[in-house]
């Protein structure tokens, strides 16, 4: 018969529990200019000074969603050395979670989006969690 350390299986735990509650979880469906973007990694806006969240494709294109001081998204798209912005852009909700990786707080949310500017646009919904 086998016997498990209970220290052993706690600390085996909490291993788990870090290196799960970190792994960002993206949904939704998003159009940028009428194609899907499907974003693979987010980071939390503290890192580029603003409330919000960036969602990143695989290509790098970033949509960029900064929450106003009315609770509003404002969407910049970037795309290389191109910046678009495009204004205040739907509903936005975004919070600070109790996690943190690397003095970055967490961050989770979701938007639903629609708005069109300097000839681009973005429209639909996305969810995020775990982003830093």
């Amino acid at each position: 018969m086998t016997r498990h350390h209970p220290l052993g299986l706690g600390l085996l735990a909490a291993l788990l529990l870090s290196t799960t509650a970190c792994v960002a979880e993206l949904g939704g469906a998003l159009k940028v200019d009428g194609e899907s973007f499907t974003p693979t990694s987010c980071r939390a806006g503290q890192v580029n000074g603003f409330q919000g969240v960036d969602l990143i494709d695989e290509s790098g294109r970033t949509v960029r969603l900064v929450q106003t001081p009315t609770n509003q998204p404002n969407a910049i798209l970037i795309a290389g050395q191109q910046v678009i912005d495009l204004g205040v852009c739907g509903t936005m909700s975004v919070e600070r979670q109790t996690s943190s990786v690397n003095d970055v707080t967490n961050v989770m949310g979701e938007a639903t989006l629609a708005c069109e500017a300097e000839g681009h646009s973005l429209s639909g919904t996305a969810t995020f969690k775990n982003c830093h």
